[in-house]
């Protein structure tokens, strides 16, 4: 488990080095060989999402594959600066996070299904380098990674760590992910929606006996949680959107300091067949 948190934070701040990588001329760039369509594709996308995607969050990747002309046509249009055009940038976060969850399901696609991202292997000598940071997408007039899209276009803009909840990576430990596209208007309403489904799911955290553990992403990014909750312990930042008796212990945890420790990431495809 340690070896892969350190991948992880490793992995998180290699964006910074990015330029570096492009510079040298070492990432690949994933296009749809098509032209760009002719109707923005969107709602058509839309549709498949809320398809392919079962209702406790997973990825149903035969039916994805039976659509992927729609996912490819969307992927293919977000490549044009039209599809950036019209958004303000205080809403295009939720662009963003539509942006990086239909990337990572089309390279998914792209590199045959992969029994796990991590497996996805480039030059530099991490798990999931190749998937994550290597891999680069048109994105209107530039070229972006999802470790690019995911630090610098997602969190660093928006500083909100119920995005953490919104951002799907693929594997099974990933929170669950939604049927429905982010909206500019809904996005503040969708994200506590998201972090509500997260919390209520082993996804999110467990307990066992007496002890509760979290998901490694509370590890991963604990400066997100801690600075953009204002100093709440992550048992007051779970308690806030759970209920019942999974609620309770929550509160009760958190009047004796929080105690927790976190459950290990399972990193495997979050293929419906995978549950």
């Amino acid at each position: 488990m340690s070896s892969l948190r350190n991948t992880y934070r490793t992995a998180a701040l290699t964006w910074v080095l990015l330029p570096i990588f492009a510079l040298a001329g070492c990432r690949q760039t994933l296009m749809p060989s098509m032209d760009p369509p002719t109707m923005n594709p969107t709602g058509s996308w839309q549709v498949v999402l809320h398809d392919v995607v079962s209702p406790d969050g997973y990825v149903n990747y035969d039916a994805l594959q039976r659509s992927q002309k729609t996912l490819n046509q969307y992927v293919r249009f977000i490549a044009t600066p039209d599809a950036w055009r019209n958004a303000r940038p205080t809403e295009r976060v939720s662009d963003w996070v539509n942006a990086y969850n239909a990337l990572v399901m089309y390279q998914v696609l792209e590199r045959n299904r992969p029994a796990s991202v991590l497996d996805v292997r480039g030059w530099i000598p991490l798990p999931g380098a190749g998937f994550f940071v290597e891999t680069q997408f048109q994105l209107g007039k530039t070229k972006l990674s999802l470790a690019e899209i995911e630090h610098e276009r997602v969190r660093l803009s928006h500083m909100d760590y119920r995005v953490h909840a919104a951002l799907n990576c693929a594997s099974m430990s990933c929170p669950p992910m939604r049927r429905d596209l982010y909206s500019h208007r809904g996005f503040a309403l969708q994200l506590r929606e998201q972090m509500t489904r997260w919390m209520d799911d082993p996804r999110g955290f467990q307990i066992d006996g007496e002890q509760i553990l979290f998901n490694p992403i509370f590890d991963w990014y604990a400066r997100d949680f801690h600075f953009w909750s204002a100093g709440q312990d992550l048992c007051e930042i779970a308690s806030t959107y759970v209920t019942g008796r999974r609620g309770r212990r929550l509160q009760e945890a958190a009047q004796q300091g929080c105690p927790y420790g976190f459950f290990e990431y399972d990193w495997t495809l979050n293929d419906v067949s995978n549950r």
